[in-house]
């Protein structure tokens, strides 16, 4: 009951990504999602799910890439809604969107606009790919780093609660504000939580209703332990963030595998 609900098999180095598929349905018997970030990968995640049935494409971009696309906003969405209305059979998300302030310096320096004009471009194309959803009833994933506030405000705002929190690395005090709002949120979990040293998240991860809980591996970034450092993360070492979810929860290991990977069907609208 393994559902890899966030890979990249498209950006593999060490394998290729037929081998890498071929790898985690061998092992899994299941399903993944492969994650777009622009137009270009957007294409590129359809055809393999086209290629392979148990695979899942998203389509999206992604707010370090948004700043391609200032004179072509309103056209690069209208591409978006044509590849799904054409594709939809193979598309579960709008992905990965949102707010990412943590390189905010050097794309204000590669773009020469300032930290605040590239701040209100990744919040402009982030309110219009929250627009998108809504018309194609679609979830959203949330990318997040350094504008966790920001990004709270925008979704009360937009009053838009069908998401799900990519790589969650925030306090238990920022998850119950989430969950306050929107109820029916999900957090990804992801190789982070395997960490000695991260103990906000592993009580997060805890503590959080089971209902809430999805994972995922973001690869080929970010292997788990205990592959980190050796070999190039994929999505068959999604067992490994599941076995530490389940060592950190007091329900036992079949209900939590059972209700994450329900979670995950029922989020992603996955027959």
């Amino acid at each position: 009951m393994i559902y890899d609900t966030h890979s990249h098999p498209y950006l593999a180095k060490e394998k290729s990504q037929e081998v890498i598929l071929e790898n985690f349905f061998k092992n899994t018997k299941n399903r993944l999602n492969s994650i777009a970030c622009d137009l270009e990968s957007s294409n590129t995640c359809i055809k393999l799910a086209q290629a392979y049935p148990w695979v899942h494409a998203t389509i999206g971009i992604h707010p370090t890439h948004c700043l391609d696309y200032i004179a072509k906003i309103e056209d690069s969405l209208l591409k978006l809604e044509k590849l799904f209305l054409e594709n939809s059979r193979n598309i579960v998300a709008i992905w990965e969107i949102w707010l990412d302030y943590h390189w905010i310096d050097s794309l204000s320096q590669k773009y020469n606009i300032s930290q605040e004009e590239v701040k209100q471009i990744q919040k402009d194309f982030l309110k219009k790919q929250i627009q998108l959803a809504k018309k194609l009833h679609l979830p959203i994933v949330i990318h997040n780093r350094d504008s966790s506030e920001d990004i709270l405000e925008i979704l009360i705002q937009e009053g838009y609660g069908n998401f799900v929190f990519h790589c969650y690395s925030e306090d238990l005090g920022f998850a119950k504000k989430l969950l306050y709002n929107f109820p029916d949120c999900k957090l990804w979990f992801w190789w982070i939580v395997t960490f000695k040293s991260t103990q906000k998240i592993q009580e997060v991860a805890a503590t959080i209703p089971l209902k809430n809980i999805i994972i995922e591996t973001d690869s080929p970034y970010l292997t788990p332990t205990p592959y980190r450092g050796k070999e190039e993360n994929e999505p068959v070492f999604c067992e490994n963030v599941l076995s530490k979810i389940i060592d950190l929860r007091e329900e036992s290991p079949e209900k939590i595998r059972e209700t994450i990977y329900q979670n995950s069907l029922d989020f992603f609208w996955v027959l």
